[in-house]
């Protein structure tokens, strides 16, 4: 109990922190989003009196503390082009991002899972050559490559699935395996690694001497190799957020990366913040539960191997 209360206070800890240093880099950032509002021909009287309005002519510490009030009280602001509340707008985006990102994660895991298993069980054989071959390259591309990619072959030459627009479970496989596959990829190989030098460990000979099969085995030792998995697979989460809003914007989804996408171009300061914070928050959830679900599955972390 006394080891979740102190993730707890470093999670909220964190999470200020990274608060602080978004809603000051986006401050710091090029572009006047009352210029971009109002438009070449505004006066200069006409931008003071609507900065003013605003609130941007105060400082950047008391708009920090002006706004992290807000956060407690769940009021992240409003957006300075459509004057729609931040949250809002981030509900109305979020389940495309959500089921993006979750379902990629989760097919990845279990692909990558299995895949792996499969050539470390077959080591050397021509299967687990293709796997590595094939894994390798993969992972030389790149989203915003591998995504021209898959929409050349799948939706321009073969014709199989849209490009475009979030209106069916169609639209959903091209962006899905945009991320499924470089991900699948780092599984896979991690997974045969780690299988393959458990495989030498002294508690699976004790298991063959017990008279278990392959199969039992097998399952054993995937089940020992599960926290490396979900430690690869929390390391690459950000690499998953951030490839799920590129992906958002090549295949014009309207989630959250969109939103953002839009946002940093307007210079839309309370919904680039929301967007970047949500990003930040999700992230850190899922690695402190990744860690807490690593704790149950191998108490030596916990106790420091003890």
């Amino acid at each position: 109990m006394e080891l979740l209360i102190r993730k707890i206070i470093y999670f909220i800890f964190t999470l200020f922190m990274a608060t602080a240093a978004i809603f000051f880099v986006v401050r710091l950032s090029p572009g006047d989003p009352v210029e971009r509002i109002l438009g070449p021909d505004a006066t200069d009287i006409e931008i003071e009196s609507y900065r003013s309005q605003l609130g941007l002519d105060q400082s950047a510490f008391h708009q920090f503390i002006d706004y992290l009030t807000g956060l407690v009280t769940g009021n992240m602001g409003e957006s300075l082009f459509s004057n729609e509340e931040v949250v809002s707008l981030m509900a109305q985006h979020m389940p495309p991002t959500i089921f993006l990102a979750l379902t990629s994660v989760f097919l990845a895991m279990v692909i990558g899972s299995c895949v792996g298993v499969w050539a470390a069980t077959h080591k050397s054989g021509w299967s687990d050559n293709i796997i590595r071959i094939v894994t390798l390259v993969s992972l030389a591309f790149p989203i915003f490559s591998l995504a021209p990619i898959l929409v050349l072959i799948f939706a321009i030459r073969l014709q199989w699935f849209p490009v475009s627009e979030w209106e069916s479970a169609a639209h959903t496989v091209l962006p899905i395996m945009t991320l499924v596959i470089p991900l699948s990829s780092i599984i896979a190989r991690v997974a045969r690694n780690k299988f393959l030098e458990e495989c030498n460990a002294p508690w699976v000979t004790v298991l063959y001497a017990k008279g278990l099969n392959d199969f039992s085995v097998w399952l054993s030792i995937t089940k020992v190799c599960l926290p490396t998995i979900l430690n690869v697979v929390a390391i690459q989460l950000s690499v998953v957020l951030a490839g799920t809003m590129i992906t958002e914007t090549i295949f014009d989804i309207p989630g959250v990366g969109t939103l953002l996408f839009d946002s940093i171009q307007n210079r839309d300061y309370p919904v680039v913040q929301a967007a970047i914070i949500y990003s930040t928050a999700i992230y850190m959830l899922i690695y402190f539960i990744v860690d807490y679900i690593n704790e149950v599955l191998d108490p030596r972390i916990s106790t420091g191997g003890q």
